[in-house]
């Protein structure tokens, strides 16, 4: 890496790394030729590395510490691919800079860059992300002539940061989304009107909303058909799909995505149990997530799980071991607390217990009757 230093009017070029004496040297012949006291400074950095400029042009090159870094700046620089050196521009541009430390620490870690070739403007961003499916919208061929490319590279640079050099576009790479990274099954929509039709990945954002309502050309997302609906939850069949909407079927999956496992079965259990008749009241069941509890279907522990629920120790339960029908306690406190059984487990809601079920009565038995005469 070439420096040009600067003092007055003269400058002169400082080939790193450098030895302090071999410093030392450029900057006294450098003061032989101007005046004493005059500021020294990196005036530019040999192309095409110029950009660095800004980050170093204040250096202390008398400073051991400080020239120390430069130096192992150069050498990290002068080891990089021309493509890595694109990365390392925009990727300064993008961080906050504050001293050497800063420089070389993002110079060691380029590859949590993602380096777009070519894409130097908004415009263009928004199209290399249509093309390759990362706008977020899945847009059909023949609705991609009409969209706003520069807002969608707009809308994306705002969200996800990056900077643009001459030779492309330079962002982090993305933390693989919770859905994906949780391996959650899909939840989207697929959105029809006149224009076409786009895939909608659901809980969707205001901006992701946005952009569907410009593919599909039209005022307001409640006037487009839902065309298709995937769900790949185990309890997606006991959804009322006839009833759905956009508004609800979003709600629905910001529940869920918020939901751990252990409260996706219990949201089946309680759809299960509960039979909503509209996509709303499923969304009311999710919201109320708290309010259901799955239980363990072995009726002597449940007995036992009161008993602790009372006060009563593993010394006490111990003691009454022997003694104590916990299988018929369970099955009258489960009666109690109106435990019902789903194929995603027994569960149980909290606020108010479900009606205790009736056995069903068995039918009589068919067969010829006599009739008696007096």
């Amino acid at each position: 890496m070439l420096l040009q230093l600067h003092c007055g009017g003269y400058s002169i070029g400082l080939q790193l790394p450098a030895s302090p004496a071999d410093v030392q040297q450029k900057l006294n012949t450098l003061r032989n030729g101007s005046e004493q006291n005059a500021p020294i400074s990196i005036r530019d950095v040999n192309e095409p590395l110029s950009y660095l400029r800004q980050y170093i042009q204040n250096v202390d090159l008398t400073s051991g510490p400080e020239l120390e870094k430069l130096n192992q700046l150069s050498e990290k620089v002068d080891g990089m691919s021309a493509q890595e050196q694109h990365i390392l521009w925009g990727a300064l541009d993008t961080e906050g800079i504050d001293g050497l430390d800063d420089v070389l620490s993002i110079a060691s870690s380029l590859g949590q860059y993602q380096f777009v070739e070519g894409v130097t403007s908004y415009k263009q961003l928004g199209g290399w992300l249509v093309e390759h499916g990362l706008a977020r919208v899945d847009f059909p061929e023949e609705v991609r002539p009409y969209l706003n490319y520069e807002g969608i590279g707009l809308e994306y640079g705002d969200s996800h940061g990056g900077a643009f050099t001459p030779y492309g576009y330079v962002k982090r790479w993305e933390e693989v989304q919770t859905q994906k990274a949780e391996d959650r099954p899909s939840f989207a929509l697929t959105l029809v009107s006149a224009a076409g039709a786009v895939h909608l990945d659901l809980p969707a954002s205001d901006d992701q909303m946005e952009a569907a309502k410009r593919a599909l050309r039209l005022d307001s997302l409640d006037s487009a058909v839902i065309g298709d609906v995937k769900i790949d939850y185990a309890w997606s069949h006991l959804l009322p799909m006839d009833s759905i909407t956009l508004k609800d079927a979003n709600t629905l999956a910001e529940c869920v995505r918020q939901m751990t496992q252990q409260e996706l079965r219990a949201f089946g259990a309680a759809l299960e149990v509960e039979e909503p008749r509209s996509f709303y009241d499923a969304g009311c069941i999710a919201m109320d997530r708290d309010d259901y509890e799955l239980v363990t279907s072995n009726e002597a522990e449940y007995g036992r799980e009161a008993l602790r629920y009372a006060g009563a120790g593993d010394e006490i339960l111990e003691i009454l071991d022997g003694f104590t029908d916990f299988d018929a306690l369970g099955r009258s406190e489960m009666e109690t607390d109106g435990v019902r059984e789903s194929s995603f487990g027994s569960v149980r809601r909290l606020s108010a217990p479900w009606p205790r079920q009736e056995p069903a009565q068995p039918e009589p038995e068919r067969g010829m009757t006599m009739g008696m005469s007096l």
